[in-house]
């Protein structure tokens, strides 16, 4: 997407470039994709975007107050108490909801502490420097309620994310923000036999999401985008996919609304139906559902999916060793993974 919207190249002098995944659990390496993947810290991914703004775009920085809306014309009152007339409000406002209410919407809750995702930088030692671009690591126990660890390169800092689900208000987090060097080592005892010696180098810094979706969406004039309309886990990895088709798939539907009078209800609701939108809100909603599901759920269904998920990691990482050989009678790889999608991972 970014390179469709010409946009990838100028975040290139602000990323690391990831050309590997390894993919890790229970203390042996069980995949390695090659892929196309960039480590940037967020706020230098959103300034180099904002300079790409044309020159012609009349960019403010203030808050929204109010917005009043209405088939033609919408109005929208910032906090100075200037107020902005257009045709079609685009409402990205993240997960802030007082505007919603301001609107007369209101959001349905999905799952309530859906996760909880830690940021941190992590060294190696002197002796036995990191050996890879990105390492992504599965937790083996669901009693530890962690999904995994991703390692990943932003310029000369190897950046961690790790995703859990849990609660802000779990004794756990204050322990693992106070001492993660320890709670790292206890709960994922066997991620040194792929990493080496490690220790945390900086804060650790932490977020938790809810999963929800708007109810009721269709207005007239005014139309959301991203986590406005519909929250994403991050530990999915589908955020930036998902605001990013919204902007591809609005940039589709503004052309035709513009070029008829009015913004009825009935123009923008093609925007929530477009099937590309409508496919990926569905695989990030369902996908967090699941994801969460094969981590801690303790039904009878879902423990014989994560006992089968995990004999398969073990498995691949029995025969992996061998899969980086060729085969002299074939003289053929074993096994290669094509790259299958383009990501940023961020601070």
């Amino acid at each position: 997407m970014l390179r469709k919207f010409g946009l990838l190249e100028h975040l290139r002098p602000y990323a690391a470039r990831v050309r590997e995944v390894r993919a890790g659990f229970d203390g042996r390496i069980f995949k390695t994709t090659p892929i196309e993947q960039y480590g940037i810290k967020h706020a230098d991914m959103v300034n180099a975007l904002r300079e790409q703004t044309p020159a012609g775009v009349d960019f403010r920085q203030s808050r929204v107050e109010h917005i009043a809306h209405s088939g033609h014309v919408q109005r929208v009152r910032l906090n100075g108490g200037e107020e902005l007339t257009c045709r079609l409000v685009v409402l990205a406002c993240g997960v802030s909801d007082g505007l919603l209410a301001n609107l007369g919407l209101s959001r349905r809750v999905v799952q309530r502490d859906q996760s909880l995702g830690f940021g941190f930088n992590i060294a190696a030692s002197a002796a036995q420097p990191f050996d890879f671009d990105a390492l992504t690591y599965y937790s083996f126990s669901p009693s530890t309620r962690i999904d995994y660890l991703t390692l990943f390169k932003f310029r000369e800092t190897m950046r961690a994310n790790l995703f859990t689900f849990r609660s802000a208000s779990d004794p756990w987090v204050r322990e693992f923000i106070q001492n993660p060097d320890r709670t790292l080592r206890r709960d994922l005892p066997k991620l040194s036999r792929l990493i080496g010696n490690y220790r945390v180098t900086s804060d650790v810094e932490s977020g938790k999401v809810d999963l929800y979706k708007v109810n009721e969406p269709n207005l007239a004039g005014v139309v959301m985008i991203g986590d406005a309309f519909q929250s994403a886990c991050p530990a999915m990895g589908m955020g930036l996919d998902k605001v990013l088709t919204d902007v591809d798939v609005l940039s589709e539907c503004i052309p035709q609304w513009l070029a008829s009078p009015g913004m009825s209800e009935r123009k923008l609701a093609g925007f929530y139906e477009h099937p590309r939108k409508h496919t990926t809100d569905s695989q990030a909603l369902q996908g967090a559902q699941d994801h969460r599901r094969l981590v801690t759920d303790q039904s009878v269904r879902w423990r014989v999916h994560r006992k089968l998920v995990h004999l398969k990691w073990h498995l691949l990482g029995a025969v992996h060793p061998l899969r980086q050989f060729r085969i002299p009678a074939l003289g053929v790889p074993v096994s290669q993974q094509a790259a299958k999608s383009e990501t940023l991972g961020w601070q």
